[in-house]
């Protein structure tokens, strides 16, 4: 059975949870020889985050298990392909005591109603092409390949995830 999961927008006194999930991914993804973020997630990264409503955490029973980032455009990785029709998720991470528990379908879940709800076509992410393990867990979850991108040095997978008209979809 899958935990009950609930989102929340991080506070500056949460930010450091936050920040633990996503420094305990990149260690992960490292300790496996995939690309992971290098940024310090620090409070001059987190806090205008904070601030604009960006940063989200999942608990189960009150303990952290993951945490996202939810943007209304992605000019960065997405360029002209960016015209108002999506929600982007990034930064997402699930710590690995919570695994396999369903808390990542959670999460995906959370955004796929969010963009619904926000009249959004579709969710889009981006991710290190050097990972297939996570390309795979997304294509899993209903997004396909829309295009590789570099940005900052770093090759990019673009997927996408229509939220209309697409059986079987939440």
């Amino acid at each position: 059975m899958e935990p009950t999961v609930f989102i929340e927008p991080v506070a500056p006194e949460t930010r450091e949870e936050f920040a633990s999930v996503l420094r305990d991914a990149s260690a992960w993804q490292r300790s496996i020889g995939s690309e992971s973020w290098i940024s310090p997630f620090d409070d001059a990264w987190m806090l205008p985050r904070i601030a604009r409503r960006e940063l989200f955490l999942a608990r189960v029973q009150g303990e952290t298990a993951g945490a996202f980032r939810l943007l209304r455009e992605d000019r960065d990785f997405w360029g002209d392909g960016e015209v108002g029709d999506s929600l982007y998720l990034h930064t997402f991470a699930v710590l690995r005591t919570y695994a396999g528990a369903g808390v990542g379908k959670a999460i995906i879940d959370y955004v796929v109603d969010q963009g619904r709800a926000l009249g959004r076509e579709y969710i889009k992410l981006d991710c290190f092409s050097s990972s297939p393990r996570l390309v795979y867990y997304y294509e899993r979850h209903g997004f396909i390949l829309a295009g590789t991108v570099t940005v900052r040095g770093k090759s990019m997978k673009l997927m996408q995830r229509a939220l209309r008209g697409v059986p079987g979809t939440r």
